[in-house]
Parts: C-alpha cells; sequence; structure tokens
C-alpha cells in the first residue's frame, strides 16, 4: 500500500515514488516515480516538437507502457489525445488521423504494415512521426522523442489539462472525433479527483487496490478506467491479448482487486474447466464492473 495519502498521478509520484504503478504484459514494472518521469520527458519531446495547447497526439500502440505513458503526458500538456484501434487498416487509420488533425503520431512495429499505408496524404510531417520497437518505414525511433530531455516536470507554465478525443464507431457514416473544451483547471488538481467515478462503485483511493486493464486502451471506458485507477494511487496490471486463464493467473499473482470488463469475458471464465479455475486463487478480487452489453444476472452469480 502506498505511504501516501495524495490523489494524482504526479502527487503520488512525489509523495511515493518507489511504490508500484504500472505491470505491462511481460511483467515488466514501472513505479509512480519512473511513469511520471516517463511522461514528463514525453511531454517536453512534444513541446520541442512543436506541440502546444489544443494541438493532437494521435497513437496506434497495443497496450503497453508508451501508451499509457503518451495518455497522461496529453493530459499534463493540454494536449488532446486519440488512441486508434490497431484493428484498422491503412485508409481507415489515414482518415483518423488527419481528421484528428494530428501534430505527432506515434505507431508499434507489431502495425507497421498498416501504418506506412496509412502515410499516403498523411498530415504529420515526418519529423513527428515516431515508433515504439523495430524499424517502421517513414518512422524515428520513439527514443529521438524523450532521450534527450529530463525527466524532470516540465515548467508549470508549460503544464495544461488535456483531454481524450476519441472517435464514435462510425455505424452511420465515418467515424466523428467527440471534442470536448478542456478542463481549465491545472492538471495537478483535475487529476486530484480524476478517479470519482471509480469510488461510486465502492473503490477507494489507495487501499491496496490493483487494477488489471483486460481490455485494449484504445477503447474509451477501458482507457479512462485505467487513468482513472492510477490517478486513484491503484497499481495498474496491463494484457494484451486477452486469455481467461491468462487472467486468472494475473489475478493471483499481483492479488488484483478489481477490473472492467465486458459480459463475453465472463462468460469466456465461466467456460473453462472447473480444476482449471479452480486452480488459481482469486480472493483478492473485491468488485468486477462490467459494461458494453448486458449482463445475464445468473453470469454475474
Amino acid at each position: 500500500m502506498a505511504n501516501t495519502d495524495a490523489l494524482g498521478l504526479w502527487n503520488i509520484a512525489e509523495a511515493d515514488p518507489d511504490f508500484l504503478a504500472v505491470v505491462d504484459p511481460e511483467h515488466n514494472q514501472l513505479t509512480f516515480g519512473e511513469l511520471a518521469a516517463l511522461t514528463n520527458r514525453i511531454s517536453r519531446g512534444l513541446q520541442a516538437a512543436g506541440l502546444g495547447k489544443g494541438d493532437q497526439v494521435t497513437t496506434l500502440l497495443p497496450n503497453c507502457f508508451e501508451q499509457l505513458a503518451l495518455c497522461l503526458a496529453a493530459y499534463q500538456s493540454g494536449l488532446y489525445v486519440t488512441t486508434i484501434n490497431w484493428h484498422f487498416v491503412g485508409a481507415e487509420i489515414n482518415y483518423i488521423v488527419n481528421d484528428a488533425e494530428t501534430k505527432a503520431f506515434i505507431v508499434h512495429e507489431r502495425f507497421a504494415e498498416e501504418a506506412v499505408k496509412a502515410l499516403d496524404g498523411c498530415v504529420v510531417p515526418g519529423e513527428n512521426r515516431f515508433r515504439v520497437g523495430g524499424p517502421v518505414e517513414g518512422f524515428r525511433p520513439f527514443d529521438e522523442l524523450v532521450a534527450a530531455h529530463t525527466g524532470d516536470r516540465p515548467d508549470p507554465e508549460q503544464l495544461a489539462t488535456g483531454s481524450f478525443m476519441f472517435y464514435t464507431s462510425g455505424t452511420t457514416g465515418r467515424p466523428k472525433g467527440v471534442r470536448r473544451a478542456l478542463d481549465s483547471r491545472p492538471p495537478d488538481e483535475a487529476s486530484s479527483t480524476a478517479g470519482m467515478l471509480l469510488m461510486l462503485f465502492g473503490s477507494k483511493p489507495h487501499d491496496g487496490n490493483v487494477q488489471i486493464t483486460q481490455a485494449p486502451l484504445y477503447h474509451t471506458a477501458v482507457n479512462n478506467w485505467t487513468t482513472m485507477s492510477l490517478h486513484l494511487g491503484h497499481t495498474v496490471v496491463l494484457m494484451d491479448r486477452w486469455t481467461a486463464e491468462g487472467a486468472l493467473e494475473r489475478i493471483e499473482r499481483y492479488r488484483v482487486t478489481s477490473s472492467h470488463m465486458v459480459p463475453t469475458m465472463f462468460n469466456r471464465l465461466l467456460q473453462l474447466p472447473d480444476e482449471v479455475r479452480s486452480g488459481y486463487d482469486v480472493s483478492s478480487l473485491r468488485a468486477m464492473v462490467h459494461a458494453a452489453a448486458p449482463c445475464p444476472i445468473e453470469t454475474k452469480r
């Protein structure tokens, strides 16, 4: 449990920098201090790349440290951030990148083929395209965005509260970006109240809570739930390619207390053989919240 009552990522990082913040799908770990430093380097890198309040960052990334840190960096830099569904093909990616008026575009080597296709007519200047992992034609190494910058917090006058800009599903036409007015409060103040929604479900700040993120961070609710958990001082465990048994293994290993799921995940967990389900200790769980579709009462029970 964290040795602080502070709320908001950067406040927690200052008060208890060694407390565990995030576990990635390969079980690598970042403390709150390390995560805050990464967000600060990204913020400084984006500012050096010419981005200012109200500008747009767009990502095509799996659940990884960089995806989460980019969202948080945008949040403290007054930027809008859009996380693209990595099942999209090049033309679909290109449409969102251009429609959002993207100023910096970050992709992962895993999605290289479609990312390269998306560059045809792309509005993002070449120097502001970055890739995480191995080579992707037309993209610079992510390290070139962050390596030259300190992990110290940017100056107060460079801080402003940003926002996600998620896109609709496009069932009645092309997807539409939902661009909300930016919060006028400083990011530390805004982040200290960002987790209030979770508290409606009985999730308290700190309190030994561990949140497992089982779906892609390009989903609106999943990304919000994950970042809100961090702002409440919860440890977050990221999954990438979800499997029912993989979820149980992580729940046991990291003593997970809560998650945000869809009913299909519940059904797949229940479809596991009894001997598999009973082989994992899930007694740490306190709450499972579901969304996206109705869920029968018998499934919940």
